[in-house]
Order: structure tokens, then sequence, then C-alpha cells
């Protein structure tokens, strides 16, 4: 009886011992460096500090707040509070012949999370033209990505067609997307700067 539950006792902690080592593995996959498209410099996950060394400082850090009820159940009594979550904004950034602006956000844990670019454009007609060119362009540095394995490309459905670009990544099972796509908007204080801006999102997802 007791060489039987000495045996069980060691086919459990071979089990635990096994499930911890899943645990590692799947949590270093998440955390794998990848290098950002545009800005081959920073990877994501990185945290804010090792971001600042790499990029410099930002012109302005904003925590994002949310709204709560401490009536809950009857969405009353509302107040506003921190989520963790950090969004740095830069006024100027240059890639190749483009010059523009942008948003990186951070995780409540204060790591890379996610990169929007605004590339503004002087007239709808420069905007066409300069779009064909930077998805070129995105499209070569996602394929000169390290651990890049291979890409598939989306239409996004709006006014103006952009694209999504699924990549896939050797040995990571989230992927790699990069929306790009042409905004053209209405009501802007600055029509030369705001109006007619080239948009591109980077961000991980697991594939659907």
């Amino acid at each position: 009886m007791y060489s039987r539950n000495m045996k069980f006792t060691k086919i459990i902690s071979s089990l635990l011992v096994l499930g911890t080592f899943l645990l590692i593995l799947i949590a270093c996959q998440t955390f794998s460096k990848t290098q950002l498209v545009v800005f081959e410099s920073l990877s994501f996950y990185m945290p804010t500090k090792s971001f600042e060394e790499a990029f410099g400082e930002p012109n302005e850090v904003v925590e994002e707040t949310a709204t709560g009820y401490r009536d809950t159940w009857h969405a009353e009594d509302p107040y506003l509070y921190k989520t963790g979550r950090l969004f740095y904004n830069y006024d100027k950034v240059n890639w190749k012949n483009y010059s523009g602006r942008a948003i990186f956000t951070f995780s409540k844990s204060h790591r890379l999370q996610e990169a929007t670019i605004y590339f503004p454009m002087p007239s709808k007609a420069q905007q066409k033209e300069i779009f064909y060119h930077m998805t070129q362009d995105i499209k070569a540095e996602i394929e000169a990505l390290p651990n890049f394995q291979s890409l598939k490309v989306d239409a996004l459905a709006g006014d103006d067609v952009g694209y999504r670009f699924k990549v896939k990544l050797k040995g990571q099972r989230e992927e790699l997307w990069v929306d790009v796509y042409p905004i053209e908007n209405e009501y802007v204080e600055k029509p030369e700067v705001d109006k007619y801006p080239i948009r591109v999102d980077q961000f991980r997802m697991y594939p659907g």
C-alpha cells in the first residue's frame, strides 16, 4: 500500500513539474522579443524604462481613465478611476522620407502593447500616391523581420481601402498585425496636417 502511494505521489509531482514547464514555455512565447515595423529599435512587451532608453522621452504621457459606478446595479454615482494603461505621445517621428506623430500604448503592467502613427498628407491626390509607396515599404520591412515566417494581406473596408498585414512569426503563437489605411477627416483645426493622414497601427493578436 505504501509503495502504491509513493508511486502515485511521484506521478502527481511529475505532472506538476510538466505543467509548470508548459506555463513557463507559454509565457516565454508570449513575451518573445518581436521587433516593431518602422521602429527597429523597439520591441513589443518592452517595459517603459527600456522603451525610453531606446526611443527617448515622450512629449506627453497620458494615463487612461475610465468611468466606474459605486452603484453598479443602477449605473449610478459615477466616478473616474485610472486603469493603469499609459499613452506615450511623440509629436514628431521620422521614417524613411515620411514624417508624422506617434502614440504608443502600454498595458496595465506598463509593457508596450500597440503603436499608432499618423503621417499627414497635404492633399487627397498625394495621400493616394504616397499610400501605395508606403504599403510597399511596410511590406518590405515585415518580410525583413528576423523571425518572419509568412504573410497574409486582407483588405480593410471603408471609404478608402486599407490593408491589414497578418504576419506569422517563427516560434510564436501570436501574430503581428499591421493596419495601413488612408483617412479623410472632415472637421479639423489644421487641414494641412490632419485632413488627409495615413494611419499605421501595429499590435499582436492570436489568429482566429
